[in-house]
């Protein structure tokens, strides 16, 4: 696969260990593919496939024609679980292109890698976030547009985004409250046992479904929500004004 160096389209990466195991190619095959375009997902970085330096060698970051990109660390049922540090160093190593619009990162046990605090990423619009057990925080990005958390046990704030239109939140336990988003439009939250209440700054909110969030009290004037869903949250007391449409 390494040698297809005017490849241009490659969706799905799967990554082996070149052990025995005929499912997938050493994540190095990746480092002269620099003319690769759209999208790519690269998959089965866990269960001890990859090594720091190979991923290194991967040069992800150079492959500016991408403009998507998935990183998933989910763990088959045969796999060894790689410490905290070792997913730590990979995804380090895995630094994407500064270019993207789109980036995914799912089942990552590590902490926050130094390239994710890099201002560079300005055309990032789109960021999912599944499964990371050690992430207090996320941190803002002005261009961000589309956010999805989820199984994210330790978050305890979402700072304020103004560009962002869409945030769908689930499994999130440690949030208490949703800040200012003021552009934002389509709002989704499930199974946030802590959230009590939603901020007033969602001016522009105009889709809103709430699902098992036990300790939410009130849910705060929205003047252009068109479309309102809550369900199973038993504690709810107030709902101020909402102008819904005939």
């Amino acid at each position: 696969l390494g040698k297809l160096t005017n490849l241009r389209t490659l969706k799905r990466f799967l990554v082996c260990d070149g052990k025995g195991d005929i499912r997938g190619c050493n994540i190095r095959e990746l480092k002269d593919l620099n003319k690769l375009k759209g999208y790519l997902s690269v998959e089965r970085l866990e269960g001890g496939r990859v090594k720091v330096i190979d991923a290194k060698d991967a040069h992800l970051k150079e492959k500016h024609e991408l403009i998507g990109v998935e990183l998933d660390f989910k763990v088959g049922k045969n796999d060894i679980v790689g410490s905290a540090s070792e997913q730590k160093g990979l995804l380090e190593a895995l630094e994407p292109p500064h270019g993207i619009e789109s980036l995914a990162i799912c089942d990552y046990k590590g902490e926050r890698p130094v390239w994710y605090l890099d201002t560079n990423y300005v055309e990032l619009q789109t960021l999912r976030l599944q499964c990371f057990p050690l992430w207090a925080t996320v941190i803002g990005i002005k261009s961000l547009e589309k956010l999805e958390v989820n199984t994210c046990p330790t978050l305890c704030e979402l700072p304020s985004m103004p560009m962002l239109k869409s945030l769908k939140i689930r499994s999130y336990d440690g949030l208490n409250t949703i800040g200012d988003f003021p552009n934002l439009d389509w709002l989704q939250v499930e199974g946030c046992g802590s959230l009590e209440q939603l901020s007033h700054g969602m001016p522009a909110l105009k889709w809103l479904d709430v699902y098992g969030c036990y300790k939410l009290k009130t849910l705060a004037n929205m003047p252009a929500l068109e479309w309102l869903e809550v369900r199973y949250c038993e504690r709810l007391e107030q709902v101020a004004d909402v102008h819904m449409p005939d």
